[in-house]
């Protein structure tokens, strides 16, 4: 009885393990990871502007995202009051994202 409960618990052991290990993690996602992991909120502004463009450079505003314990800052100048709009929308939807507080100013001329 005795033996088997020993056995029980090396064998949970192992299997935890064996899951911890994670062997086919693509490098790029176990880097994300470690950095969510050590800056939450330098991950979760990373994931608003990846999710805003901001990162693949094909929007001509000057947007940047700031966070703070879930709580999302946009900062800078954008062309319309739709633009402003779905940037902020578009962050709001990000997973992790606990709320929004927009600094953008419209000019139309950006």
């Amino acid at each position: 009885m005795k033996n088997t409960r020993i056995f029980s618990i090396v064998s949970i052991v192992f299997l935890l393990a064996a899951c911890d290990a994670q062997p086919g993690l693509d490098p790029i996602v176990a880097q994300e990871i470690a950095i969510a992991r050590t800056d939450p909120d330098g991950a979760l502004a990373e994931k608003v502007e990846r999710a805003l463009g901001i990162d693949s450079g094909t929007l001509p505003y000057g947007v940047e995202v700031t966070a703070t314990a879930g709580k999302v800052e946009l900062w800078g100048t954008v062309d319309s009051s739709a633009a402003r709009k779905r940037f902020e929308l578009i962050a709001a939807g990000v997973v992790g994202v606990k709320s929004i507080e927009s600094h953008l100013r419209v000019d139309p001329g950006a």
